[in-house]
């Protein structure tokens, strides 16, 4: 029996898409990707169907993919490797859509929510919007196309971004052409109601009063995380500022492969297509996934809430670059997207 996570409606040539799953924060299982891919897969070529629009119930959009039922499901049936299949397609079918695609993150929209509408034409900011891709404090690394985007940001802040985990709000994500447009929550109804109706965009222009902690340090995210991931670690272990500092005790209870990954990912990504970083990912992450740390990591974040991961090996200085190339190693069939 399908479950009623995710719910498609049709109206007035629009597509619309309802993660409805408000209680674990919209976050996407795989019976909810396998059913996106084959909707959108139909809607791709149905003459009815001139625009999509995704939005999430409650107070996110999309926290993420639903990794904690991939840890507790002792990958019965395959499910950790099926699922980045599904999604990661999903992913690039939502990429090369060439209908329009607009998604309301009026709300958390993080890790598998990013996956599901940056590649879109329009996402909507709201004064409620935190955008974040909070993988390394899991044992992964940012994906569904993280490498692609994130690589993608000038002067060192999408290692900032991918690295540490960095909560955005609106202000951060609109300054760095992650979302498209801002307006305030309560002019959504009229502007998804028009958009619904007559397939047009109209978001009044207003100024974002939200202050940024990523606009207030960019001189020093520039100085530092456009170093390899040894110099930043030093960087920041030597600076006086307190933001660093606050960013070093951060970085250092992250998972150390998962940091080491990270950093080689981003940085070898920039003249990589989307799909050509989709499918390093699937091959990376095939290879995380299995590793303990990502089990250790999902539960005592997500399932024990201890917060208090055991990390293997549990420093950086720990880990060789044999040990990190060997993670990008092919060790199973290719997406071929």
């Amino acid at each position: 029996m399908k479950n009623d996570f995710i719910k498609f409606i049709e109206k007035n040539n629009t597509g619309i898409v309802i993660l409805d799953r408000p209680k674990s924060l919209n976050s996407i299982n795989y019976e909810m990707v396998e059913r996106f891919l084959e909707k959108l897969d139909i809607w791709k070529s149905d003459n009815n169907i001139k625009r999509i629009l995704v939005k999430g119930e409650g107070k996110a959009f999309c926290a993420g993919g639903d990794v904690k039922s991939l840890v507790l499901s002792f990958d019965k049936d395959n499910l950790k490797k099926k699922f980045f299949q599904k999604e990661y397609t999903l992913n690039n079918l939502i990429n090369e859509f060439q209908k329009e695609y607009m998604s309301i993150w009026d709300g958390i929209v993080m890790g598998g929510g990013v996956g599901l509408s940056i590649y879109g034409n329009y996402r909507i900011a709201t004064e409620k919007t935190i955008f974040a891709m909070p993988e390394t404090a899991i044992g992964f690394f940012p994906d569904v196309g993280g490498s692609y985007f994130l690589s993608r940001l000038k002067k060192g802040k999408g290692v900032f971004l991918g690295l540490t985990g960095h909560v955005c709000n609106a202000y951060d994500i609109i300054e760095l052409g992650i979302a498209t447009h801002y307006v305030s929550s309560e002019f959504l109804p009229k502007i998804i109601e028009e958009y619904i109706e007559e397939g047009d965009l109209n978001c009044p222009i207003q100024k974002i009063e939200i202050k940024s902690s990523l606009k207030k340090n960019e001189n020093l995210i520039e100085d530092i995380f456009q170093e390899n991931l040894k110099n930043i670690m030093i960087k920041l272990k030597k600076t006086k500022d307190q933001f660093g500092q606050k960013i070093y005790s951060h970085l250092i209870s992250r998972c150390p492969m998962s940091l080491a990954v990270t950093e080689k990912l981003i940085n070898n990504a920039k003249s990589k297509s989307l799909s050509e970083c989709l499918e390093n990912e699937y091959q990376l992450c095939q290879n995380m996934v299995y590793r303990n740390d990502f089990d250790n990591g999902v539960k005592a974040v997500l399932v024990n809430k201890t917060h208090q991961p055991i990390w293997h090996p549990s420093s950086l200085d720990k880990i060789n670059s044999n040990e990190v190339d060997k993670m990008f190693e092919h060790n199973v069939e290719k997406l071929y997207l």
